[in-house]
């Protein structure tokens, strides 16, 4: 799974060479803008609404994603980092009778992000359940005591 960069978006350079300080004020009044061609991913209902908690045995992750089903998820886990991708795709279309047309509405969102989770945990034992609006991600802490640290000494061949 691929690991996303989040950068603020800005208004296009065209615009702020013929408008300059457009980019601050279009800020000011209406924060970030969505960069055009990304899609509304980071607008979405999706954007950032997670949650970590570590308690003494298990750390959970709550990630709301309202509207979704089993297989819109993608998780993995590779050492301290939780990678998650929420796919949504929804069609719904409707005949109407003793009419011309035909009622067709599509909504697709997408949003991939990656957590680093604070403690040491063992990730082939995580387990995930979906029930209302939000994924719950529940992590076992590693709770064996890490191997101390050796000190090697350099011997010079002369």
């Amino acid at each position: 799974m691929n690991l996303l960069a989040k950068r603020e978006h800005e208004v296009p350079a065209a615009l702020e060479k013929v408008f300059p300080g457009v980019d601050e004020l279009v800020r000011t009044m209406f924060g970030r803008m969505v960069e055009p061609g990304s899609g509304l991913l980071r607008s979405s209902v999706f954007d950032s609404k997670w949650e970590t908690e570590v308690g003494d045995k298990d750390v959970k992750v709550k990630i709301s994603c309202p509207g979704c089903k089993n297989s819109d998820f993608d998780l993995e886990i590779v050492g301290d980092l939780l990678n998650f991708k929420i796919r949504h795709c929804e069609e719904q279309q409707a005949a109407v009778k003793n009419r011309h047309y035909v009622f067709r509405e599509r909504s697709c969102a997408e949003y991939e992000d990656c957590i680093k989770i604070p403690v040491p945990i063992k990730g082939a034992e995580a387990k995930a359940k979906y029930a209302h609006g939000v994924i719950c991600i529940t992590i076992p802490r590693d709770m064996t005591e890490p191997e101390p640290a050796k000190t090697i000494k350099v011997h010079c061949d002369k």
